[in-house]
């Protein structure tokens, strides 16, 4: 190159500028999202386990309903074969023998009640058993919500101090 090329170059050249120093934005801590999404998970099987356990008591219940309206059934119908047996008897339209027939009729129909009396007592305690279970569920469930919350509001309260170390 010859001097006049040279001085031609250096004009239009532009000098060499220095680095800015510019802050690169640091990468946003994710640790507490992943957090919150896996209790947002677990709240979720817990949800999915208590509503299980309510229908498990809900059916628990009914079939004690069922078993309880059964043993009052069959009481009322040994009570109402018995007084009709002693009401034919004293009216003397029935012979010995068959009050006597009708007696013992009356005995097996009160075995049947008190062993219709002693299922209804076994469904009390598995009604009583999937109480306590949807209640300790249930339980579990308000339990994680305040934990989620208490967790959302720090996350929150860190996003806006972060943008307030920004500015």
């Amino acid at each position: 190159m010859t001097t006049a090329h040279q001085i031609a170059g250096g004009i239009g050249r532009r000098g060499r500028r220095e680095v800015i120093d510019v802050l690169e934005r640091k990468r946003e801590d994710r640790r507490l999202d992943q957090l919150l999404h896996v209790r947002k998970q677990r709240l979720g099987r817990l949800e999915r386990e208590r509503n299980e356990a309510r229908q498990a008591w809900r059916a628990s219940r009914n079939q004690l309903r069922q078993a309880r309206q059964l043993w009052r059934d069959m009481l009322a119908r040994t009570q109402e074969q018995w007084q009709q047996s002693r009401r034919e008897f004293m009216q003397m339209t029935l012979t010995t023998g068959q009050f006597n027939r009708a007696k013992a009729l009356y005995k097996r129909m009160q075995a049947e009640s008190a062993q219709l009396y002693l299922r209804c007592q076994e469904w009390v305690q598995r009604c009583r058993q999937a109480r306590s279970v949807f209640f300790e569920a249930r339980r579990k469930v308000l339990e994680a919500n305040r934990q989620q919350e208490k967790l959302s509001v720090l996350r929150d309260e860190m996003r806006a101090q972060a943008q307030m170390m920004e500015q």
